[in-house]
């Protein structure tokens, strides 16, 4: 039987005993990375297209457990939502898809309590960021924002005329990147992809020149406002670290002006600054 079956357009039973690989009549404990595996299944479910055929995935998930397996899985939120941020923004970007808005998973378990041990349902939706309900006591809501969860694809999409990064110091660039290869200057607002130069970079990317072999072709991402910025390190990104502390791969950080990130270790040293 499949670990994920359809059920509705929008709900799908899951089978944790299959997913886990476990022999028959074996007792399955619901993990963290058993809950991401489950949800980047069904997100491959979704066949969804844009118009001009870019897969579309949902954003919000609702998982639902038996008791026994949400009571099981509560105490582990902190592990599950970095688990669920590595596994999805790979599952996204391997399928160069699209989100509507800020993805949001949330676990909650079955009050009916109709539901076996080691199955569970998702139901899921395509809802806009500013149409998300609120939590509720008692759910593991886990709210990722779109760029963290799917930056690496929004880094490989087409090239625009709106979508160029201003590198050039005019009076339209508000922030600079500084390091011993040069200078790029870029406005705040969307982010911007950081890494070493190559041929087929995306449309909205810093290379940093001079940079050696161990900086990425897409090492970071930087978004700014006018007084902090937000860096992210890709999930297949080698260390990155902002003003000494490290990021997990798919994590971020909010900082303020001026900022240090430090790329494989200090291979590469480069300042953020407020023009």
């Amino acid at each position: 039987m499949a670990a994920v079956t359809g059920e509705a357009l929008d709900q799908f039973r899951v089978r944790f005993a299959e997913l886990a690989r476990a022999k028959r009549g074996q007792p399955v404990q619901i993990d963290p990375y058993l809950i991401a595996q489950a949800i980047a299944a069904v997100m491959r479910e979704c066949t969804v297209r844009s118009a001009t055929g870019r897969p579309i995935v949902w954003n919000e998930y609702r998982m639902i457990l038996s008791r026994k397996d949400f009571d099981l899985i509560r105490p582990l939120q902190t592990i599950l939502e970095r688990d669920m941020k590595l596994v999805l923004a790979e599952e996204a970007r391997a399928r160069s898809a699209e989100l509507v808005g800020e993805l949001r998973i949330t676990v909650v378990f079955d009050e009916g309590d109709e539901l076996p041990l080691s199955e569970g349902v998702v139901r899921v939706a395509f809802v806009p960021t500013a149409q998300l309900a609120a939590p509720k006591f008692g759910e593991i809501t886990m709210r990722l924002d779109s760029f963290a969860v799917s930056g690496e694809i929004a880094a490989r999409a087409a090239a625009s005329p709106t979508d160029t990064v201003i590198v050039d110091d005019s009076a339209q660039t508000t922030h600079a990147l500084r390091w011993p290869g040069g200078i790029a200057h870029f406005a705040a607002g969307s982010p911007i992809v950081v890494g070493r130069p190559h041929p087929d970079a995306p449309p909205r990317f810093i290379a940093l020149a001079g940079a050696g072999s161990k900086v990425n072709k897409q090492h970071f991402w930087i978004a700014a406002t006018s007084s902090t910025v937000r860096i992210g390190r890709f999930a297949k990104a080698n260390p990155v670290h902002v003003n000494g502390q490290s990021l997990g791969g798919g994590e971020e950080i909010d900082v303020g002006l001026p900022a240090e990130v430090s790329l494989s270790h200090g291979d590469l040293v480069i300042t953020v600054l407020a023009k």
